[in-house]
């Protein structure tokens, strides 16, 4: 985290955040406004985390994103306007994200985070974004200890694991617009991935496909709520955030935290 004076909360701070203050006392929201955080990616999910740290109250918030709105993210989350087609995913949510809260200071950065030099990072205490997945996700499903744990494996796993490696594969997610030649290149990467980890293709029917092609706004309201409290955790030091994976199954309406990687 970079190094601050402690904040102040005014007269007009402590009104606001009463509710939170009583909360998780005084000292976590101190914490909270004195941080900034980088969020990188403004779709439905980002557009819910967004919401949950300025709502929070944090000194400042970048919204950082290259992709330009489309109609789904029109559909997926609810910052953008219906009019903002083909501008910039991240700055046609400023207007909005600042209105939710004009005591944060919300910014819009339309560039890359690969693009980024190390010492931009510097300037935020959080940073929010997806990240490389693969070596977390590898699990030895061949040993008696993986066995003996698959029946409470979440099936959400594996299917995180056929769609990073879509992407992997297409450079992108499944597209709407290509659904017959994209459902079949799921179904095919389902049984690759699945008979590599030497499991049964029956792990994931063949309705999983249908839910792999669009952000869908009332499961991104959950995984961005939790999310966004594992941000809030880790800048108002009140709890220890969850430091492994949280699945949510929305079709079934739950979700569970588990752990898969090296022990």
């Amino acid at each position: 985290m970079i190094e601050k004076e402690d904040p102040i909360i005014s007269e007009e701070e402590a009104a606001q955040y009463d509710r939170q203050i009583r909360l998780w006392g005084l000292d976590a929201q101190k914490r909270l406004r004195g941080s900034r955080v980088l969020l990188a990616g403004v779709g439905g999910l980002g557009a819910e985390v967004a919401k949950n740290l300025i709502l929070a109250g944090v000194k400042g918030l970048t919204l950082l994103d290259h992709e330009q709105v489309s109609e789904d993210s029109c559909r997926a989350q609810f910052l953008v306007p219906v009019t903002a087609q083909g501008q910039n995913r991240a700055q046609a949510s400023l207007e909005r994200a600042q209105n939710l809260n004009p005591m944060v200071e919300v910014h819009a950065d339309p560039g890359r985070i690969e693009d980024k030099p190390d010492d931009f990072f510097l300037q935020f205490d959080a940073t929010a974004s997806f990240c490389t997945l693969k070596e977390a996700l590898e699990v030895d499903w061949t040993s008696e200890k993986a066995k003996a744990g698959l029946k409470r494996t979440p099936v959400d796993y594996f299917l995180l694991h056929v769609l990073l490696k879509f992407r992997t594969d297409k450079g992108r997610d499944p597209d709407p617009q290509a659904f017959p030649e994209d459902s079949q290149l799921l179904r095919q990467i389902r049984d690759d991935v699945l008979e590599a980890l030497a499991l049964s293709t029956d792990l994931l029917n063949d309705d999983f496909i249908s839910y792999c092609f669009a952000e869908m706004s009332p499961v991104c309201a959950v995984v961005g709520g939790v999310l966004g409290q594992e941000v809030v955790k880790a800048l108002s030091q009140r709890d220890a955030p969850h430091r492994n994976f949280f699945f949510f199954d929305g079709r079934k309406g739950n979700g569970v935290v588990d752990f898969f990687g090296p022990k």
